[in-house]
């Protein structure tokens, strides 16, 4: 009996304890791997905070310590850090004397804020070899803070208080303790099995495994329970896990199904990579962009395997992911050999991590065709809205003589049936009928197409011409010329417009002031600015001073600023007017710099 109990504990020997050590060794490791993450959660935390602050300290006037606590969109960012981080029980602000300024609502404004062991140390006993190392980190003091001093004005001003706990990971102590045990009470179980059928074997004698050895041999005492509630019992805690592992799976399948519907379901290209440049996923809108309809398999192979080394969406990717950096609607043809069939597309390239360099890159591709399209669209409606107004101008001019006519053909009638003097009649007549002229001829003159006489002219004179004949005593023009390119346009037909526009800019300050007039070069226009110091329009009037008859001046046409607005768009210009009550008025042009190529004849312009 003495050999065969020490054979039973040897072979228990063997079996357990490589068991118990491999668990604790796991047990560390994944103790580790949480650490690990609190402490990078917590790094990050600051690192948001301390760009929060200086966002509020930029922005904000005053006492810094008053401009944080004021600050609501901090203040959010604690709690919200507080309530959501892993671990996190405590958010702070403290000045430079560890005065608490800001908190997340524990109400401790005011105090002082107690000295506390730095997060560093948690990571640094965390990162030893021993595993027991791991354990002791959850020994002695349970809370530890991540700091960042920040400055003001070049001096050391306070700091940032982020602090974590490890007794809120407990519970993922206690899960990984249970599986441990679950884990070495199955091995005592299996080995005593197995021990008593290889003692069967060895002396051999039958030898009846009784029911009560598994616990005698565990307590070295008797159990009133028997072996079946034991095996039982672990089989129901095996089932459990089973079934708790089978719904994590689940649902991490639901969850991915509802994303890749949702990208099919994207009319662009969706293309998702790796650090490596591999790609993991493609929709059937990027397949088809990229020309890969017919590849059996793309995922898993090299994007450059896939279309070419020297294809430009392979150089953008891997110059992105080597670098970093995000680009957002970039041009790109991908017709290849004089392909012209192929419509160039939109690409827009977003890193994946946060490290310095990513863990993949998403690429999305937008046809520039839907994109015209839709510009088109909107010109079109900008189009309609603009002829809405000057039909609705034209009918407001030409209603109001022919109800003038109609007023004066009446008190015509009875004037004349009572034998009165009919001429004031007849003259007013006339000046109605020569007003509703003077509307038709000036729609007529806005409607009527016009031959564009191109030449080559620096814009900068033009104006400087213009200003010259309009030039009055209270009047001081200031010039301020930044570019010298020269523009191809009809100069007739751009100096009616201009004249237009800086008389305007005069009869603005009937009491003087000074008018500038700048030119640069911008986004590939040259731009031409206006400005006056007047009286400023109202918002509401600003609205409509482009219409066709718009005027609010006494004896005005109407017919200034929208034939200055026709003419610089037959010569592919814009024109935007800004104003300000009692600041002035800013008319800004744009217009196209001449080419390099020779000029093209004089064509008919609509």
């Amino acid at each position: 009996m003495r050999s065969r109990a020490r054979f039973t504990a040897a072979f228990l020997f063997l079996q357990i304890i490589p068991i118990i050590a491999i668990g604790l060794i796991t047990l560390a490791y994944t103790l580790k791997v949480v650490i690990d993450e609190v402490v990078d959660t917590s790094d990050l935390m600051t690192r948001q905070v301390f760009e929060q602050v200086d966002v509020a300290l930029a922005h904000g006037h005053g006492d810094p310590a008053t401009v944080l606590r004021n600050d609501d969109a901090l203040k959010e960012l604690l709690g919200s850090m507080q309530a959501f981080g892993t671990a996190v029980v405590l958010a702070r602000i403290t000045d430079a004397n560890d005065r608490i300024l800001l908190t997340a609502g524990d109400g401790t404004e005011g105090q002082i804020q107690p000295p506390l062991p730095s997060i560093n140390e948690l990571e640094r006993r965390a990162s030893r070899l021993w595993p027991f190392a791991v354990l002791t980190a959850f020994s002695g003091s349970n809370l530890y803070a991540a700091t960042r001093s920040f400055d003001v004005d070049g001096k050391p001003f306070g700091k940032i208080y982020i602090g974590v706990t490890t007794a809120l990971l407990s519970e993922k102590m206690e899960r990984l303790g249970i599986a441990f045990a679950v884990i070495v009470f199955a091995d005592v179980i299996l080995t005593l099995l197995a021990t008593a059928s290889l003692r069967r074997l060895l002396f051999q004698e039958v030898w009846p495994f009784p029911a009560r050895a598994i616990p005698a041999l565990i307590t070295d005492e008797s159990s009133d329970r028997p072996h079946s509630d034991e095996l039982s019992g672990l089989a129901e805690r095996f089932n459990r896990l089973s079934r708790e592992v089978h719904l994590e799976h689940n649902r991490w399948e639901t969850g991915r199904s509802s994303v890749l519907e949702l990208v099919r379901s994207i009319h662009d290209g969706v293309v998702l990579l790796d650090s490596a440049g591999l790609l993991l996923f493609a929709n059937r809108e990027a397949r088809a962009a990229l020309n890969l309809e017919k590849t059996v398999s793309v995922e898993g192979r090299p994007l450059a395997v896939l279309l070419r080394k020297n294809h430009p969406l392979v150089s953008m990717a891997e110059a992105a992911l080597e670098s970093g950096s995000e680009a957002q609607d970039v041009p790109l043809n991908l017709g290849s050999n004089g392909d012209s069939d192929r419509n160039p597309i939109l690409v827009s390239f977003f890193r994946l991590g946060t490290a310095r360099k990513p863990v993949g890159l998403l690429l999305l591709l937008r046809d520039m065709n839907a994109v015209r399209e839709l510009e088109t669209v909107v010109d079109y409606s900008n189009r309609l809205a603009r002829l809405g107004g000057l039909i609705s101008g034209v009918a407001h001019q030409l209603r109001n003589p022919l109800h003038g006519m109609n007023l004066r053909l009446e008190l015509l009638r009875e004037d004349a049936g009572h034998g009165k003097d009919i001429e004031k009649h007849i003259n007013r007549l006339r000046s109605e009928v020569e007003r509703l002229d003077q509307s038709v001829e000036a729609l007529l003159r806005f409607m009527r197409p016009q031959e564009l006489k191109l030449s080559r002219f620096v814009v900068n004179d033009l104006l400087m011409e213009i200003a010259n004949r309009t030039r009055q005593d209270r009047v001081q023009f200031v010039y301020r010329f930044e570019t010298q390119r020269a523009v191809e346009a009809d100069r007739a037909m751009l100096s009616e417009a201009f004249a237009n526009l800086i008389q305007n800019a005069v009869q603005a300050m009937p009491e003087g002031g000074t008018i500038t007039i700048a030119t640069t070069e911008k986004d590939g226009m040259i731009e031409v600015d206006i400005a006056d110091q007047g009286v400023g329009i109202s918002p509401e009037i600003l609205d409509q001073v482009l219409n066709l008859y718009f005027t609010t001046k006494r004896g005005g046409s109407g017919l200034g600023l929208p034939l200055a607005l026709r003419a610089i768009e037959l010569n592919r210009g814009t024109l935007k007017i800004e104003s300000k009550v009692g600041e002035g008025t800013t008319c800004r042009v744009q217009l196209p710099p001449a080419s390099d190529v020779s000029l093209q004849p004089a064509a008919a312009a609509n």
